[in-house]
């Protein structure tokens, strides 16, 4: 079975995210190393200045799908805006409740750019930008869930 997951760099506070989306979704974080836990071999390949920031984390949040991440270095420094926040993560949840509890926790901070609620395609739907810049979707829609 092929699986997608998404991959988010962040400037600078990719373990901030992390713990955050952690208490949003929950699951497990099944890694968080940095920079400066890389193997002496390949420490060449890094500039000693992102010792500290996030070289990799992973975190579970259902049994096929893990959100990754990492904090940018100068081998990202050249994306674009537009590159860089040219998608949304989809989360359609098993109930409204739910739908509307991830909605108001991933908003917090952030910018609700289109208020959950009923829609002509869904009867609860809304988008956001979290306080790290990522774009989401939240949907619930009964009547798939029956």
């Amino acid at each position: 079975m092929t699986t997608l997951n998404p991959y988010l760099v962040f400037k600078d506070n990719c373990e901030d995210a992390f713990n955050f989306y952690k208490a949003v979704f929950g699951g497990d974080i099944l890694f968080m190393g940095r920079y400066k836990d890389v193997p002496q071999t390949d420490k060449k390949l890094f500039p000693l200045s992102a010792d500290e920031k996030i070289m990799h984390a992973s975190l579970q949040i259902a049994p096929n799908t893990v959100i990754m991440g990492c904090d940018s270095i100068e081998a990202y420094q050249g994306l674009t805006p537009e590159a860089a926040n040219n998608f949304y993560l989809y989360i359609s949840t098993a109930n409204q409740a739910e739908a509307y509890r991830i909605y108001n926790e991933l908003a917090a901070g952030g910018e609700a750019t289109m208020p959950i609620g009923e829609t002509f395609w869904s009867t609860h739907y809304g988008m956001l930008a979290d306080k790290f810049g990522i774009h989401w979707k939240i949907t619930f829609d009964p009547d798939k869930h029956q």
